[in-house]
């Protein structure tokens, strides 16, 4: 019987803690993707978006900052934008708006199959 105690106590001990590694692994991982809150710049409201886990919205906002100050060519296709993140492709569109870049996106991978990265647009 006293075998029997002992085995049930490991084995409880063993269950509680996988249960806390796993909900420790849980709290710590980030979203796959997020819709970040709205935020000013000069006159304009952008909304914009991460997805996969590499980008915060705090991260993002930064780039998006940067980006949508860039003065791009009126075109009816995105145009490519040669200042984003290292090793992303970045795109956008031009606003009716003084030409800047107040809709895009960047990201890894291809259009088809994108790997991580952020888009943002013009509220």
């Amino acid at each position: 019987m006293n075998r029997n105690v002992r085995n049930d106590v490991i084995a409880l001990a063993i269950s509680l803690f996988a249960a806390l590694a796993i909900t420790a692994a849980v709290a710590q991982a980030k979203p796959a993707a997020q819709v970040c809150p709205a935020f000013t710049q000069g006159r304009l409201i952008f909304k914009s978006e991460t997805l996969g886990t590499r980008w915060t919205c705090a991260s993002a906002k930064t780039w998006i900052a940067k980006l949508s100050r860039d003065k791009i060519r009126h075109s009816t296709s995105n145009v490519p934008l040669s200042n984003g993140p290292k090793g992303y492709h970045c795109f956008a569109e031009p606003s009716s708006k003084g030409g800047r870049a107040t809709d895009g996106t960047c990201f890894t991978g291809t259009i088809a199959y994108p790997g991580t990265g952020f888009a943002w647009f013009e509220a």
